[in-house]
């Protein structure tokens, strides 16, 4: 069961969404909450300083660059005020954090007092490249290990679940998440298996282990095995269900190296318009 969620926020609108899948799964999961704003210190460094002295003309002196360290840390403490606001209306104490450095260090260093960390699929730059994973987002999921949260540019509640089971290490630990969200929340959940090339009696070897672990449970739980590419139909039976929630291994029967995602997972990071939670 989780019971400390870390919500980490930049003042875009994907982090605003985040803090509100937080808020509310630390309110269902009677849960600790964290918010973490990470002042960026890459902006007061070399490549940074040198185009604004392109701009200006002239090399910032101490002066301004402590106005505009104090700047950040007002617009941060701002941020925090403002989650802090949004969770006590559900009664929850949030525990602010700030912190000074590169974002994606900070959050994994900060990542080992939670159990789950909950994140933007793109951050404030996202108007700039509407179609790519946030670069602090990519580096956090890729080196976490912990489950991470990754949520889109709008909110829905989770009222359904999906969880991809492949009978690989990490789609069990996927499947044990979606258990324990599905009891918590009392959505039902939604078990897909995806056939791949042709193994249909492979596929449904999958579906009945996974759903004997439901049964286990006393999980509400249904199966679904469809054939297809396994990247598209997750998303696809995701839509045709109407699931809002979307849990998946972060890593496949071929996982290499920590820093290696399973391909599934990429492709799902890049495509979802649905939260996604990736389970280690």
């Amino acid at each position: 069961m989780i019971k400390s969620i870390l919500t980490c926020t930049d003042g875009s609108a994907y982090s605003e969404t985040a803090a509100h899948y937080a808020v509310d799964l630390a309110s269902s999961l009677r849960a600790r909450l964290a918010g973490l704003h990470v002042l960026d210190s890459r902006l007061l460094e070399g490549p940074f300083l040198a185009n604004v002295s392109g701009w200006i003309g002239a090399q910032p002196c101490a002066d301004s660059l402590g106005q505009f360290r104090a700047l950040m840390q007002e617009n941060g403490k701002a941020m925090l005020a403002a989650l802090a606001d949004q969770a006590s209306r559900k009664d929850i104490d949030l525990e602010p954090l700030e912190d000074w450095g590169h974002p994606a260090r900070i959050i994994l260093q900060r990542e080992i007092h939670t159990e789950l960390v909950v994140l933007g699929l793109r951050g404030e730059h996202a108007d700039l490249n509407p179609e790519l994973v946030g670069s602090t987002t990519d580096r956090v999921v890729r080196h976490s290990t912990q489950p991470c949260l990754l949520t889109p540019a709008s909110h829905r509640p989770i009222r359904r679940l999906m969880a991809a089971y492949d009978d690989s290490a990490y789609s069990a630990r996927a499947l044990q998440v979606a258990i324990d969200l599905a009891l918590s929340l009392q959505a039902p959940l939604v078990i897909l298996s995806v056939v791949e090339n042709g193994d249909h009696e492979l596929a449904m070897d999958h579906a009945d282990a996974a759903m004997k672990l439901a049964r286990a449970h006393e999980c509400a739980a249904a199966y679904m095995v469809a054939e297809g590419n396994v990247h598209e139909v997750i998303l696809e039976q995701a839509e045709a269900l109407n699931c809002d929630l979307i849990i998946a291994g972060a890593h496949g029967h071929a996982r290499i190296r920590e820093l290696i995602l399973g391909s599934t997972a990429t492709y799902l990071m890049n495509h979802t318009e649905r939260p996604l939670l990736l389970a280690r």
